[in-house]
């Protein structure tokens, strides 16, 4: 290989591990729920590329109102997921979406499109 050959391969590894991390490692934000109308938590979530934020900080025993805003057209993100609690729900692009449940047990729990490359973590307290 010339050394040409060889930096090239090295850059096309970078960008790969790269655009991994972008996509699936790096953390898009942490909130913790705000106290809404009727006693329920609320977090606003935009789904671009991703959820934002992506780790939701809630109490354990109280209802949770989450509010997606979905700001792309990428058919992966139509839906999301909730499977520890058994929800999902529809989002429609440029409408926002409320998806109310309880969590109830103390834990972490994890939250995906449809397809799996969406990620989120809830983290009950």
């Amino acid at each position: 290989m010339t050394p040409l050959q060889i930096l090239v391969t090295l850059g096309g590894l970078a960008l790969c591990i790269f655009i991994a991390w972008f996509f699936w490692l790096a953390p898009k934000g942490q909130t913790r729920a705000a106290d809404g109308a009727g006693g329920a938590q609320e977090v606003a979530i935009t789904v671009k590329g991703g959820y934002t934020p992506d780790v939701i900080v809630v109490k354990a025993g109280q209802p949770l109102r989450l509010l997606f805003t979905r700001e792309e057209s990428a058919s992966c993100s139509e839906r999301v997921l909730f499977p520890d609690f058994n929800q999902s729900a529809l989002l429609p692009e440029g409408q926002e979406v409320t998806l109310e449940f309880t969590p109830t047990e103390p834990g972490e729990y994890g939250f995906q499109c449809q397809m799996g490359m969406l990620r989120g973590k809830l983290i009950v307290e």
